[in-house]
């Protein structure tokens, strides 16, 4: 019979191991389908905002130590929807110990209202470029980093978005050191 140490070490290989694939998934899908987009703001808005649902779902799952989080099953029961995700971890992140910045939970949902809009609303140019850098202006005022002002809209929406990404590992690390601390 194994003793209670070999298990914990197991376990936390086991989180360490789910913690480095998701760090990485992180990456790889940034790299994947932002760069492609271009200038496009729409493009890099509608990616931008799957990438962070992506990253709610994974620091969901792990807190609930669950596979993944319900999907719309064949009997019409609604999955969870972009801001219940967001509510929810901004709930548990606030309920810990003091973590990462909270306050960025509001960029991510001005990120949602815009793709809301955009979703639903055939938008002109300068509509989109406000809205754009609406979202630009709300991290600025809840991060402690700045983004760049020369660059271009679609730059600094990239950064953003690469940025807000950060966050949300930085999130899941939080969790990760709550789970497994570094006193045993």
């Amino acid at each position: 019979m194994r003793d209670k140490f070999d298990e914990e070490m197991d376990r936390r290989i086991k989180l360490t191991d789910q913690l480095a694939a998701d760090i990485i998934k992180n990456s790889e899908l940034l790299d994947q389908h932002l760069k492609p987009c271009g200038d496009d703001l729409i493009l890099l808005t509608l990616k931008g905002h799957l990438i962070i649902e992506g990253l709610l779902e994974i620091n969901l799952s792990r807190l609930l130590a669950i596979d993944h989080l319900p999907k719309e099953n064949e009997d019409g029961y609604p999955g969870l929807e972009f801001i219940h995700k967001l509510k929810l971890l901004q709930a548990a992140l606030v309920e810990s110990k003091p973590g990462p910045n909270t306050d960025l939970f509001k960029a991510i949902a001005k990120l949602n209202s815009i793709r809301n809009k955009l979703a639903h609303n055939l938008k002109n140019s300068p509509e989109i470029e406000a809205d754009v850098k609406a979202i630009i202006d709300c991290y600025q005022s809840k991060a402690d980093k700045k983004l760049k002002l020369g660059e271009s809209p679609a730059e600094q929406l990239r950064n953003c978005i690469r940025k807000l990404c950060g966050f949300l590992c930085r999130v899941r690390v939080h969790f990760f050191k709550l789970e497994i601390p570094s006193d045993k």
